[in-house]
């Protein structure tokens, strides 16, 4: 048996020495820029990042080629969403929701991760200072199939939504909506809902 001053023991208590705690927020990125985005003839300026922050859920702190895209056809097509309610699904910073704002009576913009949602707050903070927003904005938060957050919104929200819109919230190709997911969507709407998905080709990497 190695006694406590062995090198077995002294290499040990080395290791130890070594170890670093980091507190998560470490890994959290809040340098956030006033960004100006452009859709049709609507304008829009939002805190977000440039890149991403280390942590991979948080990949929700900047705007996503789906986004733009969502954002370019309502842009074009605001008869869609007009005098409607609507649920955006992994909102990020809000940009879809906020855009959406412009046309519908209610938008409730959601997402999973707390760090997430507090952007998505003071993105819809700095809108009551636009005379351009009509709708009334609110953030949930919102993880798939979570009961208590379901029966949170639909308990605010009982008439349900008109529209469910999610972009670039899932970034497999080969994604086919499952039981569990569209029974989720079935919860949340009502029976006359219309879906508006967008989802951009990317590259993954293989392993």
């Amino acid at each position: 048996m190695a006694d406590s001053g062995s090198p077995r023991k002294r290499d040990e208590e080395e290791e130890e020495d070594d170890i670093v705690c980091l507190d998560p927020s470490f890994f959290v990125d809040r340098s956030y820029e006033m960004t100006t985005f452009t859709f049709g003839s609507h304008e829009l300026r939002l805190l977000c990042l440039r890149a991403a922050s280390t942590d991979y859920d948080l990949t929700g702190q900047l705007v996503w080629p789906g986004a733009v895209l969502m954002n370019n056809y309502l842009s074009e097509h605001p008869e869609n969403v007009k005098g409607c309610s609507v649920i955006e699904l992994g909102s990020g910073i809000g940009i879809t929701g906020i855009l959406c704002s412009r046309f519908c009576k209610r938008v409730v913009l959601t997402d999973h991760n707390d760090e997430v949602l507090e952007i998505i707050k003071k993105n819809i903070e700095l809108q009551s200072y636009s005379e351009n927003a009509h709708a009334v904005l609110t953030a949930e938060k919102l993880e798939w199939g979570n009961s208590d957050h379901i029966s949170s919104i639909i308990e605010k929200h009982p008439g349900g939504f008109d529209v469910v819109l999610g972009a670039d919230i899932y970034i497999l190709e080969n994604f086919i909506p499952n039981r569990p997911f569209l029974l989720f969507i079935c919860n949340i709407s009502n029976f006359s809902s219309g879906i508006l998905w967008t989802l951009t080709r990317r590259k993954l990497p293989t392993i």
